[in-house]
């Protein structure tokens, strides 16, 4: 059998909302194109940051000019360089240049002065990572430094946000200047292996050696069976918040069949590998496992075929797929294990 990686279709980057390489016109060459060029791109300036304010009714707050919506101001609203206005003062744990951020936000369209998206309707919170270079040049720029319970008003130009090309999907332009108003609820050095209280596992289970720095070694017992629906064993359980559907994780996993043949690790690629759950994006036994650990757990789980890629459908190597069906996948039929350490969650 060959030893294909796993699939995760469709994967998501988290947030893209925040990720100067995501753009759905060109690549990241285009948005990391020096901040010179991309300026001389942009909009003349229009707007000032110190006119700019927070209303919070209820916990939704909304960003107003001149004590209006930003969207019946003078638009567009445009600034030559990215400008941070203080909303309030925080007195927790500094930001350094390596720490994972947790913050809620809201962005605004500086052009339209339409809302771009809001994590602060639903109360959640979003990781941003200053060891991605992919990050918006002026958050990686003026975050550090920063401290939990921090807020701020955060003016970007293209140049340091998405670049020369927008980004259509969410309704950016490649002149737009975005808003941001950011809560910085909490930050630290990223998770990059499960951290927490070691549990024992139950009896009948395939056995583990980890170390959280290389693939993990999965022995399965003589005796083990494989069982009807996806088991989750927690191995080491994490201190970190419950992972939610909807949510993108980010993990370090190995992956070997129940026979013991590895097929796929994220060691090997040198990073841990982000993913939606909980929304049908993964392998449905992913999505069962997964939503409802915390952040930090470490996490054995054995998958039979059924709610990893299904049964295979036959043994002919000569059968072929009916017309507008996806090609049977190179793990059809095989039970699966999985070691998943559970390393963020946004």
């Amino acid at each position: 059998m060959r030893s294909p990686r796993l699939r995760l279709v469709a994967l998501a980057v988290a947030p893209l909302m925040f990720l100067a390489g995501c753009s759905t016109e060109g690549g990241a060459d285009d948005s990391a194109a020096s901040s010179d060029d991309a300026a001389a791109t942009s909009a003349a300036p229009t707007g000032d940051v110190e006119d700019l304010a927070v209303e919070d009714p209820d916990g939704k707050p909304s960003i107003t000019w001149d004590g209006k919506p930003v969207a019946d101001g003078d638009l567009p609203f445009s600034v030559a360089q990215t400008a941070v206005k203080k909303v309030n003062e925080g007195d927790g744990k500094e930001v350094e240049p390596t720490h994972e951020v947790q913050a809620r936000y809201l962005a605004v369209n500086g052009t339209t002065g339409e809302p771009i998206l809001s994590t602060f309707d639903a109360d959640e919170t979003v990781s941003l990572d200053l060891n991605n270079e992919n990050l918006f040049p002026g958050f990686l720029q003026e975050l550090p430094g920063l401290k939990a319970g921090d807020s701020l008003i955060m003016a970007l130009p293209p140049a340091d946000a998405f670049g020369t090309s927008g980004n259509s999907q969410i309704g950016v332009g490649p002149d737009d200047t975005l808003i941001f108003y950011i809560d910085v609820v909490s930050s630290a050095e990223p998770l990059t292996e499960a951290t927490g209280e070691a549990v024992k596992p139950k009896k009948g289970l395939p056995e583990v050696e980890a170390d959280g720095k290389s693939p993990a070694k999965i022995t399965v017992p003589d005796d083990a069976e494989v069982p009807d629906k996806t088991v989750a064993q927690v191995l080491i359980k994490g201190e970190g918040p419950e992972v939610k559907a909807g949510q993108t994780l980010k993990a370090h996993y190995t992956g070997v069949t129940w026979e013991g043949e590895p097929f796929d690790n994220s060691y090997d690629r040198g990073e841990p590998t982000p993913f939606p759950i909980g929304v049908g994006r993964v392998i449905k036994g992913w999505d069962d496992a997964l939503v409802g650990q915390t952040v930090g757990s470490r996490v054995l789980v054995v998958v039979p075929a059924a709610e990893a890629y299904g049964e295979k459908q036959s043994d002919d190597a000569s059968a072929t797929t009916a017309p507008g069906q996806p090609p049977e996948h190179e793990l059809a039929g095989e039970d699966l294990i999985f070691v998943v350490d559970i390393l963020g969650a946004s």
